[in-house]
């Protein structure tokens, strides 16, 4: 395979030196900056950065304190209101299953495991606060609820770990108080583009992604600043022998709150992305120990080219044929085959704990280097693989894009 750079200097800036990049946010507005610097400094065309109306969300503290436990590590849930200063005390009610939510909860904190329950029993129910605990999660984490959601601005919601959980119920703990001040706001937010030209005279175009903004907890390396560094370092290596046909760069912002960045992309480009062959998104990369995987949207004909090509290049990774959502869903939506390289478990997503030193330099290379191999390979020969959508999966994107594109 091409060899290319791992992109852990990127991420080491991102994630570290700017840290938290909320959609609208001063750090979004520095993270842009730099994406906009180095694109420039490789010779990109059209660099700039695109404007587009969002909302965002951060949080000043949050606490859950109990006897005899003290104050347990939890994070709110993505617009989860504030409380009264000073805090809410409740009595704790426990669900097994979010389904099971329900009855007289009258000023009372609930706390679900396996999911988020529906809105109407909670609010109908009179509950004072929700915890969220999930066996699949370690720590503390952004549950992503989306501002249109009933409890939005409305419950105090938190989450705490798994392990935390099942002490409260362990230590028979009966009351427990939560502490959230969170900000919600209507901001701008700005995706980042820019453009490689091609060295032939084709119309045909491809087009290569990733987010760049974070949840509040942390720096987000995996999630996404990874993604993004796999985006730069793809367009960087092209750039370094220009394929065939032209190639673009957006890296989106408010992925984290609803994929608005992306939505307001594709309206815009929308005479552009119907000579769209291909798209490659980046969204969770760089573990040390996991699976590649490429989720493909299309035709069962682009997994075979994408299966085989990835066996020459001796890429490892499970193709997927298969709808999924996130960003790339709004280029499927106009007409774009997506591929999704994402690397599992990624079991550190919307924690405290999504940080650098988790990040693997080989993982990062061999994904970068496969994009790269693909993509010079769509270049020279576009009709290597069928174009268009499947019509079961162009009935998910219409279903997952009309009812508000929910993000996890």
């Amino acid at each position: 395979m091409e060899q290319v750079e791992d992109g852990l200097n990127h991420i080491r800036m991102l994630a570290e030196e700017i840290g938290k990049r909320p959609a609208g946010s001063a750090g979004e507005a520095r993270a842009a900056a730099y994406l906009c610097e180095q694109l420039s400094i490789w010779g990109l065309k059209d660099v700039g950065t695109e404007p587009f109306a969002t909302c965002s969300w951060d949080f000043d503290r949050c606490q859950l304190r109990c006897q005899p436990l003290g104050s347990l590590p939890a994070l709110p849930v993505e617009f989860s209101a504030s409380t009264p200063a000073g805090g809410v005390r409740g009595q704790l009610t426990v669900f097994e299953n979010p389904d099971d939510v329900g009855g007289n909860l009258e000023g009372r904190i609930v706390l679900v495991a396996g999911g988020m329950p529906t809105a109407a029993p909670l609010l109908d129910g009179g509950a004072a606060g929700l915890i969220l605990a999930s066996s699949e999660k370690h720590w503390a984490w952004h549950e992503i609820y989306g501002s249109g959601g009933p409890l939005a601005d409305v419950l105090p919601m938190l989450t705490v770990g798994y392990g935390d959980a099942v002490e409260l119920i362990r230590r028979g703990v009966q009351e427990v108080e939560l502490d959230i001040s969170t900000t919600i706001a209507d901001v701008t937010g700005h995706n980042v583009v820019a453009t490689l030209p091609g060295t032939g005279d084709s119309p045909q175009r491809l087009n290569v992604s990733g987010h760049y903004d974070s949840v509040p907890a942390s720096g987000g390396a995996s999630d996404n600043a990874a993604g993004t560094a796999c985006a730069l370092e793809v367009i960087h290596a092209l750039s370094l022998a220009p394929p065939e046909l032209t190639t673009d760069l957006v890296i989106f912002s408010a992925e984290e709150i609803g994929l608005d960045g992306a939505c307001a992309y594709t309206d815009s480009r929308a005479a552009q992305l119907e000579t769209t062959r291909l798209g490659i998104y980046f969204d969770g990369q760089g573990d040390f120990l996991g699976r590649n995987n490429i989720h493909v949207m299309g035709q069962q004909g682009l997994a075979d080219w994408v299966s085989a090509a990835a066996a020459e290049m001796e890429y490892r990774a499970d193709v997927q044929f298969h709808f999924t959502g996130l960003d790339q869903v709004f280029l499927s939506a106009r007409g774009v085959p997506t591929l999704w390289f994402q690397r599992s478990p990624q079991l550190t997503w919307h924690t405290r704990h999504d940080i650098v030193d988790d990040i693997s330099p080989t993982a990062m290379r061999a994904s970068i280097a496969a994009a790269v191999g693909l993509l010079r390979r769509a270049a020279a020969n576009p009709d290597a693989f069928p174009g268009g959508i499947d019509a079961t999966q162009q009935r998910q994107i219409q279903d997952y894009v009309a009812n508000g594109a929910p993000v996890w």
